[in-house]
C-alpha cells in the first residue's frame, strides 16, 4: 500500500505542476490573442459599455490563472503529504463540468466551420487539460482513501 501511496503522491505533484502550466498558458493565450487580434478576439466590441466589458474580461483573464495556480499548488502540497481542504477538489470538479460544456461546444463549432486548424489545436489543448484535471481528481480522492485505510490500519495495530 505504501508503494501505491508514494506513486500517487508523485503523480499528484507532477499533475499539479501541469495544472499550473495550463493556467499560465491560458493567460498567455489571452494576452497574445488580445495583442495580435485586437479586442474583438476576446469578445469586446465597440459599444457604449466597452470599458465595463473590458474590465470584466481582464478580471476573468487574471483570475483564471490564479485559480489554476491555487489548484496546482494544493495538488502539489497534497502530493507531498500535507492535508488540504476539499475546496480545491470542488473547484476542480466545477472546472471539469465547465470544460465538458466548452469541449462539446468546440466539437459542435468544428462541424460548422471550414477553418478547422485553430479549433483543432484548441481542442487538443483543452482535452489535455481536461484529462489532467480528471486525473488530479481521481488521484487525489484515491490517495485520501488509501491514507485513511493506512491510518486506520496503524491505529488498530497500536
Amino acid at each position: 500500500m505504501d508503494v501505491k501511496i508514494r506513486k500517487l503522491e508523485s503523480n499528484l505533484t507532477t499533475i499539479g505542476t501541469g495544472v499550473i502550466a495550463f493556467g499560465f498558458w491560458g493567460f498567455l493565450k489571452f494576452i497574445l490573442s488580445y495583442l495580435f487580434l485586437g479586442a474583438q478576439s476576446v469578445g469586446i466590441d465597440g459599444d457604449e459599455y466597452i470599458t465595463v466589458i473590458a474590465i470584466f474580461v481582464w478580471a476573468v483573464a487574471i483570475l483564471i490563472p490564479l485559480v489554476y495556480l491555487w489548484i496546482g499548488m494544493s495538488a502539489r502540497a497534497e502530493g507531498r503529504g500535507k492535508r488540504k481542504s476539499a475546496l480545491y477538489l470542488f473547484m476542480v470538479g466545477w472546472i471539469i463540468f465547465v470544460s465538458t460544456i466548452a469541449i462539446l461546444m468546440e466539437l459542435y463549432s468544428l462541424s460548422k466551420l471550414k477553418d478547422w486548424f485553430e479549433i483543432i489545436v484548441t481542442l487538443i489543448i483543452d482535452l489535455t487539460r481536461y484529462v489532467f484535471l480528471i486525473e488530479l481528481m481521481v488521484y487525489s480522492v484515491t490517495l485520501r482513501k488509501l491514507r485513511k485505510e493506512r491510518d486506520r490500519g496503524e491505529e488498530s495495530k497500536a
